[in-house]
């Protein structure tokens, strides 16, 4: 699974008369002003962006580029390991498969995830990704005492900002609850954000995923790659 510092998703019109198969090399021709590596350098995939989200924009999709290179490394460290290579997932679609679990009302959930260096928040709904966005929050100013109130507040506004997007310009309700995951579990940081955030912001609960303890969060994504979506009618 690619993590989110290694590739890049971009929306953009789908265009007629092209088939499913061929969207993603036929658009990543159109990425060259927006990629600082040549698109013949470039591996590329679409997945669906949501109808009632475009907001009379027309047909859209979302286009997923990654350098060439990098994907053909991580294909030959796993041929090597002597595993087959299934799917190449990205990191918003494999949380898709959590959150989507947690909008038992479909009516929108919602997901932050804190690694070291940066922060994920996702915003589902109906077992569709509506939001992906990148949080500049590390580990360690969260800790820090001279600058855990001012990362408090950065990671805060970042996190209501989505919220808003989602609400302004994808047109969607914004969900009640954020559920948040992150390694350090000493600092209440549920507690810490909540007051800065207009949703209701609780630790994810592990026991009510079936799980009788908590799990690493550095696994979360590859965790989460490897949950059927619900509507697959498997265990």
């Amino acid at each position: 699974m690619l993590p989110l510092d290694q590739y890049q998703v971009f929306q953009m019109d789908r265009p007629e008369g092209i088939e499913e198969s061929e969207l993603g090399d036929a658009l990543k021709w159109k990425l060259k002003d927006f990629l600082d590596f040549s698109p013949s350098e470039a591996v590329s995939d679409v997945f669906p962006f949501p109808r009632d989200a475009s907001r009379g924009r027309g047909e859209l999709v979302n286009v997923v580029a990654a350098r060439k290179v990098l994907v053909s490394e991580l294909v030959r460290l796993v041929q090597e390991a002597g595993l087959e290579l299934e799917r190449i997932d990205i990191a918003e679609l494999a949380l898709r498969n959590l959150v989507c679990r947690l909008d038992e009302n479909r009516r929108g959930a919602a997901l932050v995830h804190l690694k070291d260096n940066y922060g994920q928040m996702v915003i589902c709904r109906d077992n569709t990704l509506y939001l992906s966005r990148k949080l500049d929050v590390t580990s360690e100013d969260l800790r820090d005492a001279a600058r855990q109130e001012s990362a408090v507040q950065s990671l805060a506004l970042e996190m209501q900002r989505s919220l808003d997007y989602y609400e302004s310009q994808l047109g969607q309700v914004p969900p009640a609850m954020i559920r948040l995951v992150a390694r350090d579990s000493v600092l209440p940081l549920a507690s810490m954000l909540s007051s800065y955030v207009a949703a209701g912001i609780e630790t994810l609960d592990w026991n009510a995923l079936g799980l009788q303890a908590d799990l690493d969060s550095r696994c979360l994504p590859a965790w989460s790659a490897c949950l059927p979506m619900p509507e697959d009618g498997r265990p």
